[in-house]
């Protein structure tokens, strides 16, 4: 369930709902923690569901040196009401067998909701690509088709935006070669991306897009930098002439890779 933190929640029919799923180098969380940063947007509320495993910590986007001990739960939503932006970040992963039930709960939320457009964002293994896929951007999109009438123009076009190359088995047949008639489908193929292709085809009837980047397990900071900037350049939620000053990165992300460790243990 949604959980809200008060009864005096402003109506998101106008809002864009970003929603990243937890999936390989979990670049779009940290995209989004990019944007919950640098908007300073304020926490709502939360989702409580028995697919999720329980977690708490410590407030990620607490200024450097703070002593605030605000409870962070395991997912939780984020509200800018000048942006008309609503973040989901979800932090921890899902109990196993139980993402139908989320995907399922978190569609019918959705709906309820009426978001004018719904962004996920979500990124798929590198390693995977097709041979034409090696080069030229990493990033593909896939839409609805009340996204392709509403954006598909603007996407494709201004910005050269790439839809995702369907698949016509594993491991797919090279580029050049035609379309055999034995029946056999072209499908998605996400490997890596978590519950982003199960969201997508449950939302058909709504606006909804998926950015979706080829990534590789590592330090993903400059991969979810590389997203936010590709989705800024279509919404516009953020606006600076110098590049590198545009996001401000929380200090959770200087524990990415745990704390540094103890000088005294080598002396």
């Amino acid at each position: 369930m949604f959980i809200r933190k008060s009864k005096n929640l402003n109506s998101w029919q106008k809002y864009t709902l970003i929603l990243p799923t937890v999936s390989v180098g979990n670049v779009g969380q940290l995209s989004a923690d990019l944007i919950v940063s640098t908007l300073s947007m304020e926490r709502v509320g939360y989702i409580l569901h028995p697919s999720l495993l329980p977690c708490v910590g410590n407030n990620p986007y607490a200024p450097e040196n703070s002593t605030s001990c605000q409870i962070t739960t395991c997912c939780e939503v984020y509200e800018s009401e000048e942006s008309r932006l609503v973040v989901v970040q979800q932090r921890a992963p899902f109990i196993k067998g139980r993402r139908k039930e989320y995907v399922e709960w978190l569609t019918n939320w959705i709906k309820e909701q009426q978001f004018h457009q719904v962004v996920i964002l979500t990124s798929s293994f590198a390693h995977e690509r097709l041979d034409h896929q090696l080069t030229g951007s990493p990033f593909r999109i896939l839409q609805s088709p009340k996204t392709e009438e509403r954006c598909g123009a603007l996407l494709k076009s201004d910005l050269g935006w790439k839809e995702l190359e369907l698949r016509h088995s594993f491991p797919a047949p090279s580029s050049n070669q035609r379309d055999s008639s034995d029946g056999d489908t072209k499908l998605l193929y996400m490997p890596g991306s978590g519950i982003s292709k199960h969201l997508f085809e449950s939302c058909q009837e709504l606006p909804v897009l998926v950015l979706l980047m080829f990534v590789s397990e590592g330090d993903n900071a400059q991969d979810a930098i590389n997203m936010t900037d590709h989705l800024n350049k279509w919404l516009g939620f953020v606006k600076s002439e110098k590049k590198d000053q545009l996001w401000n990165v929380p200090t959770s992300w200087s524990l990415v890779f745990g704390s540094t460790f103890d000088p005294k243990l080598f002396q």
